[in-house]
């Protein structure tokens, strides 16, 4: 079926992407329709904790897992939208699932990725929590204390109320797109120089701090700082439009 359907199968389809249009028209469809989910998609950075939490030796073996994976992951990404796009081109789904009939395969499917769903996401979230509990109780949170327990409860319950509340503000395509351009932006372009910039003051003296070496780190956090305000402005907008 990859082969014949749809359209001309898949040569065809793959041709065809040459014709199509593949810059925005604005800077609004760039920001408000695409740049938070190419964020979501290949800045990853959010999977750190949750794959340090579930290793074994996270010390000798994180670069070099976390190296393959992203590769991996680049490609699949890469190549999943080509055919998606070839296939579907400007009538592509937020989720492809949508662009398929609803056979009894297809609709197994469709349970199967809600499962997965529902399995994954406890795993994400948990390193979210541990990161807020440690924030916000400090080292309280060791402690087996009524009180610490009613606090952790709140916490949890305040994360799952903001994930849910995330989950109404638009369709998929929506979410991953704020999501992505808000929490990945944030990871990718303004922790990262924000730490370079913090531990080389930290091992130098306040008089020996050399700003030249610092601009390249501020003008990615300038970027990330755009990036960040311009999607959650568009895609907002969008919303309310």
């Amino acid at each position: 079926g990859l082969l014949v359907d749809p359209g001309g199968g898949l040569v065809d389809s793959l041709s065809s992407i040459s014709e199509m249009k593949m810059w925005p028209d604005s800077l609004q469809d760039a920001f408000g329709g695409s740049f938070g989910t190419i964020a979501y998609l290949f800045c990853v950075n959010f999977l750190t904790f949750p794959i340090i939490n579930s290793m074994k030796d996270a010390d000798s073996e994180y670069n070099g897992a976390v190296s393959s994976a992203v590769r991996v992951i680049w490609f699949v990404n890469v190549v999943f939208a080509i055919v998606c796009l070839g296939f579907y081109g400007d009538n592509t789904q937020d989720l492809v699932l949508a662009n398929l009939d609803n056979g009894p395969y297809l609709s197994a499917l469709k349970l199967f990725l809600c499962v997965d769903l529902v399995f994954t996401f406890p795993v994400v979230f948990s390193s979210g929590r541990q990161i807020l509990e440690n924030a916000l109780l400090g080292s309280k949170g060791e402690s087996g204390d009524d009180s610490v327990d009613l606090q952790r409860a709140a916490i949890t319950s305040g994360a799952v109320a903001a994930c849910f509340g995330l989950s109404q503000v638009g369709g998929f395509g929506v979410v991953a797109n704020l999501v992505g351009g808000v929490a990945q932006g944030t990871l990718a372009f303004i922790v990262p120089p924000a730490m370079a910039i913090s531990l080389s003051r930290r091992s130098r003296n306040s008089e020996d701090i050399d700003i030249a070496e610092e601009i390249f780190q501020w003008a990615i956090a300038a970027f990330g700082a755009a990036v960040v305000s311009s999607v959650t402005y568009f895609t907002l907008a969008e919303v309310v439009r």
